[in-house]
């Protein structure tokens, strides 16, 4: 989930820097023009963000533009909250207790546990359960 994250921000940077690049009448955008075409989610959302003080530019009434800005903060909040989930969709046809063993690999390798991810796999390939006393998360330290 990590990566996917990585690869979204990746994106609206990318987008954020075309666009950026092309739609100022100077040809250079300023610093809150660039910031607000990285976080934006849609075109509303970018034009929202590009004319805070018009939206009337976007189409959009001081009402709409508020209550479309204030989902897409809900919306986005959510997101940050979710916990990840790894998406084995494609796994869907192997034993669950099999998806479980590499739902519990991916969580190793994402999260760093302590032991040998790899190992504790094979393990859980195995004896179809997943080693905990040997491959499980770190505790987190005392302050």
């Amino acid at each position: 989930m990590k990566k996917k994250n990585y690869l979204l921000g990746l994106s609206c940077v990318l987008v954020a820097l075309a666009l950026g690049c092309s739609s100022s009448a100077s040809g250079t955008a300023s610093r809150r023009d660039a910031y607000a075409l990285a976080t934006c989610t849609d075109t509303v959302t970018c034009c929202i963000q590009r004319n805070p003080s018009m939206p009337e530019a976007c189409g959009l009434t001081a009402g709409e533009a508020a209550s479309h800005m204030a989902g897409v903060k809900m919306v986005m909040e959510a997101a940050e909250e979710a916990p990840a989930e790894w998406d084995d969709t494609h796994n869907a046809n192997l034993p669950e207790w099999k998806r479980r063993c590499i739902r519990a690999y991916g969580d190793c390798q994402e999260f760093d546990w302590t032991g040998s991810c790899h190992d504790c796999l094979r393990s859980c390939e195995g004896q179809q359960e997943w080693p905990e006393d040997k491959c499980s998360p770190r505790r987190k330290k005392k302050r």
